[in-house]
């Protein structure tokens, strides 16, 4: 998945690559390495079984920038031609010859595999192959049409977990140092879906109904967060599995999280890595769940990983499949009115971007995530109803067993709706696949079949009236029982006000003791009346922490005379793991000149310390953000800025750049750097240099 707002321009380009496997099919993959964190290497070689299909003068395997030290034929030493992109192995291959090929190599990779240390000092490394291409750590297929079955063999030091795709077989000691971990897999998957974990874990299994393993994974330290954390996911498995009606197809799933990932999470085959930003406490569950996700990279398991694109102009296949059976199971759990408003939500977003020069078919290969993901998910819900729930479900059913462990186009699955329905689909195909233009006008039929949205749309409506002609009718939204969508919909609607009538309005939603109404007068209502003092301080006690940030920061601005107060009630309070609560708390404690001044230094020193690469990227970017508002940045953390501004995480990256190139209009600051540079690493250097040379 990546993210669900994430562009992957990584699919535009996989038409343009030179496809051999017209000649050749490979098989099977048996990888062997040793993962060396200090001089951060992959060391061993790959030995991949390949059969001839038509005549050709020569092979390749696709390699990054790898020092390559030898490659076999069939045993014997071949010559090679290598060009830092890909392994040519010049020779006659007869047409139904079967071949074997060993390349032992060593990669120092720059994307792909990563690096890191988590919160405790330990080791951690992991992969991502979308979009950043194996090949960059292992010798493999760029071509995601090329399937292959890879087992993994990975020798790591003892007392960490190794985790990759497929069953694990056996681990044995190399030495008193080193392990080795040895993973089997028995169908084949393109290499992007390759998966490599190596940290500080504990697992739990669970086991889904029809008995396939669950390996949930977490850190030691933070055991008290894997019950919300992985809360419905034998629930989630169940149902999707039930719902697409075909058997999972791998041996097991795991679920592994990762610090500083690139994306919300990815589907690599059998073994799904997210961002352990969704490792979340109790308290976190109603703000910021797994559940989407963990819905969302387990569907692909089916939709990507079982059946995968040919080429980008099919990416929805893959990405809107995934996000509407992420959108079912979330029904399952949260209800029909919430997945309907996820529905509504997103046509409005389609709608909008429709509407700007941006705007591109659901076919086209250069299409936004949005397209992708949100349209995509739309096209489903928009055939479903057309050919109705059991042609669709048949349909499923028989492209998935039609094409496993295949790659397909969407004439593959239009193709095989219109045998099953007996319908005429190029109408369909047309309106919801090749129209640059979201049908907006048909969504919104499908969507006000049901009451929930009538009534939605009926009280959006409103939004164009003054207060005392819509008084009423915003009230009577908020007697109980109350919708919450539509109760958030009259906070927006009131939009600040502060009039007798809105105060009214405002007492009832805050009666309604519902969090997501009480979280929206949270973010909305900056410019808090007198009167509503008292039941607004009520919201630094709700049970989450996208409540309590903007609750303590308008409070603290609006009433002076309380900010201690204030700051005592939300001291312990920490947030997610960006540390959103603490570190706002933190500035405004720095900000209080008569909260306990003797302890502004410690504050400081804490705020400052969250800008090391010891956390989250997301902490990191938040402590610096405040630091340029109060303009207190530290030695040490202009150098965690430089570090910040050279990070692979390409978001956080330009967080940090734009920071710094303000930061550089400053003569002191590029004074400051002058002498600091030298406490950079080299390639820090090299970035920083650059940047103060005019």
């Amino acid at each position: 998945m990546r993210s669900i707002l994430y562009v992957f321009l990584w699919c535009i380009s996989f038409g343009s690559i030179a496809q051999q496997i017209e000649n050749f099919d490979f098989l099977k993959g048996q990888v062997e390495v040793t993962i060396d964190a200090k001089t951060k290497k992959v060391i061993g070689g790959v030995k991949y079984a390949f059969k001839v299909l038509k005549e050709s003068k020569s092979v390749y395997i696709d390699a990054q920038n790898m020092s390559i030290e030898e490659v076999l034929l069939n045993d014997q030493n071949v010559k090679y031609e290598y060009d830092s992109k890909k392994i040519t192995i010049p020779s006659t291959f007869t047409a139904g010859t079967d071949h074997i090929i060993d390349i032992q190599f060593t990669a120092t990779p720059t994307k792909a595999l990563y690096f890191l240390e988590d919160y405790w000092g330990n080791d951690q490394i992991w992969t991502q192959g979308q979009g950043k291409y194996t090949s960059n750590w292992l010798p493999s297929f760029d071509d995601m049409n090329e399937k292959v079955e890879f087992d993994l063999t990975i020798d790591y030091y003892k007392g960490y977990e190794v985790i990759a795709n497929g069953k694990l077989q056996k681990t044995t000691s190399v030495n008193d140092s080193i392990q080795r971990w040895v993973y089997d897999m028995k169908d084949p998957m393109s290499s992007y879906l390759i998966a490599l974990v190596i940290g500080k874990y504990e697992k739990v299994i669970e086991t889904s109904t029809n008995g396939t393993p669950l390996l949930l994974y977490y850190y030691p330290e933070e055991k008290n967060k894997f019950e919300s954390t992985y809360r419905h996911s034998k629930r989630i498995f169940d149902y999707l599995e039930k719902e697409i009606g075909f058997a999972y197809p791998w041996q097991n799933y795991k679920q592994v999280p990762v610090k500083d990932f690139l994306y919300a999470g990815m589907e690599n085959t059998g073994t799904t890595i997210f961002s352990d930003a969704f490792l979340i406490d109790e308290q976190a569950f109603v703000d910021r769940n797994y559940i989407n996700v963990n819905a969302h990279e387990l569907a692909h398991q089916w939709f990507g990983n079982l059946v995968t694109e040919t080429e980008g102009k099919h990416h929805w296949l893959q990405e809107g499949f995934a996000t509407y059976y992420a959108l079912l199971a979330e029904r399952e759990i949260f209800g029909e009115d919430y997945f309907l408003f996820k529905y509504y939500e997103s046509a409005e977003q389609l709608t909008a971007l429709s509407k700007t020069k941006n705007a591109t078919a659901l076919l086209d290969p250069t299409a936004s995530s949005l397209t992708f993901y949100q349209r995509g998910a739309w096209a489903l819900y928009a055939l479903r109803d057309l050919i109705g729930d059991t042609s669709f479900k048949i349909t499923i059913h028989n492209y998935l067993e039609s094409y496993k462990f295949q790659n397909v186009t969407t004439n593959d699955f239009i193709n095989i709706a219109a045998e099953v329905s007996g319908q005429d689909l190029s109408n369909f195909k047309k309106l919801w696949l090749e129209n640059v233009m979201f049908p907006s006008k048909e969504a919104l039929a499908l969507l006000t079949q049901a009451t929930f949205i009538k009534d939605y749309l009926n009280l959006a409506q409103e939004r164009t009236q003054p207060m005392a002609g819509k008084w009423g009718a915003l009230s009577n939204t908020l007697k109980p029982p109350v919708n919450e969508y539509l109760g958030q919909e009259v906070i927006y609607q009131l939009a600040g006000e502060t009039g007798p009538e809105a105060i009214a309005l405002y007492e009832k939603a805050f009666a309604t003791d519902n969090i997501f109404i009480r979280q929206a007068i949270a973010n909305t209502l900056s410019t808090i009346p007198k009167d509503l003092q008292k039941v607004y301080e009520t919201l630094l006690k709700d049970p989450s922490y996208a409540t309590i940030e903007p609750a303590l920061y308008h409070l603290w601005a609006n009433f002076p005379e309380k900010r201690e107060e204030y700051l005592e009630t939300t001291k312990n309070s920490i947030g997610f793991r960006n540390k959103n609560v603490r570190i706002l708390w933190l500035v405004l404690a720095l900000s209080t000149p008569n909260y306990q001044t003797d302890q502004h230094q410690k504050f400081y020193n804490e705020l400052a310390g969250y800008t090391a690469p010891t956390y989250h990227f997301s902490a990191r970017e938040h402590a610096f953000s405040y630091l340029e508002s109060l303009q207190a940045f530290s030695d040490t953390t202009l150098l965690h800025l430089v570090d910040g501004a050279t990070h692979y995480n390409w978001r956080f990256r330009n967080a940090c750049r734009k920071i710094l190139d303000k930061l550089l209009k400053d003569e002191k600051y590029k004074k400051k750097y002058v002498v600091l540079k030298d406490d950079l690493s080299r390639n820090q250097q090299e970035f920083l240099r650059n940047k103060l040379t005019p």
